[in-house]
């Protein structure tokens, strides 16, 4: 997207105003009037893109899925000819099945993680190599860098399955125990042995190999039962993840560490075959929305990123940040660096140049930026 484009949407925000999204929006209510309109905006639209996301709607205060602001700015901006029907709590699917519908064209579009996107598109593993992106303004910086689009997300497109509407920054990576194993991890070498869950990411169980530690791939709606019945010992979702997954998982977490390994990125997709049934005025409103969304999602996540934080708190897990004398082993022994990553980034990328550009393009800002508020 171009600057002007850019500043426009930006302006476009800031004349808007958010706080409205959250009381007058009809995905709040729940009255016989509502649901009215609703179904009129849905038999008087064009197109229905259904958007499919594991989180729930009414959850806003603690999770920044954006449902509500997605589905404004894409139905105000397209003046009612696209309606957006947002089916939440996983009730399409949730992780690899949610995403493997996308990519055959079953659903319009979902809200999906990176780690559960990597299958479909190999190439987003390379963001699960740890602390080479791992921080919230480095990876920002990244994803919305031209040398991104060039090179990571034109080969996605390339496959025809699948386009990337928005990133979601919810937070990096933790090392987070259970309930029924509460130790806090602070040092590699307290993984030796313990069973971790991982999602399905080769990279990232790569990483939990080299500490020494016993990787599992655990489907996440399984999380929280075997984190209840002590089946795993721990695992890496950001403070963000853990508190909105499934079953009530939070109760289960003892401990929280938070490493920086990977950031824990979430994206907005669609499918190709349903866009490609839009006309080009239309595919442009999309795309507008979509950016939109991202603007306001980087003013609120901090916020609900406290929340969350806070609700841990006042469970009683302990939430604690490594010194920098910790963080730095973990860097040495398993950063970008470490021989292990060499032939993984040529198997993910195709040669060694690719990785040194994306790592440079984590150093600068594309006009981008999380409000701290």
């Amino acid at each position: 997207m171009d600057k002007t484009r850019r500043l426009w949407i930006s302006r476009l925000i800031k004349g808007s105003g958010c706080a409205a999204l959250y009381t007058s929006h009809p995905l709040l209510a729940d009255s016989p009037l509502s649901n009215e309109k609703e179904n009129a905006m849905r038999a008087n639209a064009d197109y229905i893109m259904v958007y499919a996301s594991p989180y729930s709607t009414q959850d806003h205060q603690f999770c920044p899925h954006m449902h509500h602001e997605l589905k404004k700015n894409i139905e105000e901006m397209s003046s009612g000819r696209i309606y957006l029907d947002i089916q939440d709590t996983g009730v399409l699917g949730t992780g690899h099945e949610l995403m493997a519908k996308v990519s055959r064209g079953a659903i319009s579009a979902a809200l999906v993680s990176v780690s559960n996107l990597a299958p479909a598109a190999p190439e987003l593993d390379i963001l699960n190599i740890p602390f080479w992106s791992s921080k919230e303004q480095d990876y920002l910086n990244l994803v919305t860098s031209d040398t991104w689009k060039n090179l990571i997300i034109k080969r996605i497109k390339s496959q025809g399955k699948l386009d990337i509407l928005f990133h979601y920054l919810p937070g990096s990576r933790t090392v987070s125990t259970t309930m029924k194993n509460p130790n806090v991890i602070k040092r590699p070498d307290e993984l030796q042995g313990v069973i971790f869950r991982v999602p399905n990411s080769h990279s990232l169980k790569t990483f939990y190999q080299l500490a020494e530690a016993s990787p599992v791939d655990v489907d996440w709606l399984n999380v929280s039962r075997m984190a209840k019945s002590g089946r795993i010992h721990a695992m890496d979702p950001s403070i963000i993840g853990l508190h909105n997954g499934p079953l009530g998982l939070r109760e289960h977490i003892g401990s929280i560490s938070q490493i920086q390994s990977v950031y824990d990125g979430w994206m907005a997709v669609v499918s190709q075959q349903w866009y490609s049934t839009l006309p080009t005025d239309l595919k442009l409103v999309l795309k507008d929305a979509s950016e939109k969304t991202f603007r306001q999602h980087l003013d609120s996540v901090s916020k609900i990123r406290k929340a969350c934080t806070q609700s841990f708190e006042d469970q009683g897990t302990l939430i604690y940040t490594l010194t920098d004398d910790e963080r730095n082993e973990w860097v040495s022994r398993f950063g970008p660096t470490n021989e292990t990553w060499t032939a993984v980034k040529r198997n993910i990328l195709g040669d060694d140049k690719t990785f040194e550009k994306l790592l440079e393009a984590t150093k600068i800002n594309n006009g981008y930026r999380i409000s701290t508020g």
